[in-house]
């Protein structure tokens, strides 16, 4: 599982939101690995950020506070 996709089931298990200290908290029943760096949160924010500024996966919703985006088929 890639950490996008570990984001989005974090965000899933919350019901399509989370905000950071939820990510942080939970990241790792996805993504085990996801705490080995030392710059680990600021690795997780930098993926976020990139997913919302390709329009992909989330999007920001508030402070520090995330959804996961979803595309219309149309």
């Amino acid at each position: 599982m890639t950490k996008v996709e570990a984001i989005a089931k974090v965000m899933e298990d919350n019901g399509g939101t989370a905000n950071l200290n939820v990510i942080y908290n939970n990241i790792t029943k996805y993504y085990p690995t996801a705490k080995d760096s030392a710059a680990w949160q600021e690795g997780i924010r930098g993926v976020l950020y990139r997913e919302i500024r390709n329009n992909r996966r989330f999007k920001k919703i508030g402070i520090s506070i995330y959804a996961i985006l979803f595309h219309s088929s149309n």
